[in-house]
């Protein structure tokens, strides 16, 4: 798979996973956009790293399969609902009311 579709996987499940994780988690949201963003990042990130760390998981060769495309969806899903979450839970932490 290409770099470039990677990160496009990447960041349309990551924002995907963040948009989810913020529906889920409702006391611990950034916001609709903010999450989405932190998802997108993070669906990125998760999806390179695959790429980059595990070629034959992610289909790294000139073969394009259905494990290499949906390992890839999986982990930006995951990796962009993680870092919403763990955003959100430092977020509330920091926040002034947390500190009281």
């Amino acid at each position: 798979m290409d770099t470039s579709v990677v990160l496009l996987i990447g960041a349309i499940a990551g924002a995907i996973g963040g948009w989810i994780t913020s529906g889920m988690l409702k006391t611990i949201s950034l916001g609709k956009a903010a999450d989405t963003i932190v998802g997108l990042l993070g669906g990125v990130v998760v999806g390179y790293w695959l790429h980059a760390t595990f070629p034959d998981l992610a289909g790294s060769g000139s073969s394009v399969s259905l494990v290499a495309t949906v390992s890839q969806i999986v982990a930006a899903l995951v990796g962009g609902g993680i870092l919403t979450a763990i955003c959100a839970l430092v977020k509330d932490l920091l926040s002034p009311k947390s500190m009281s």
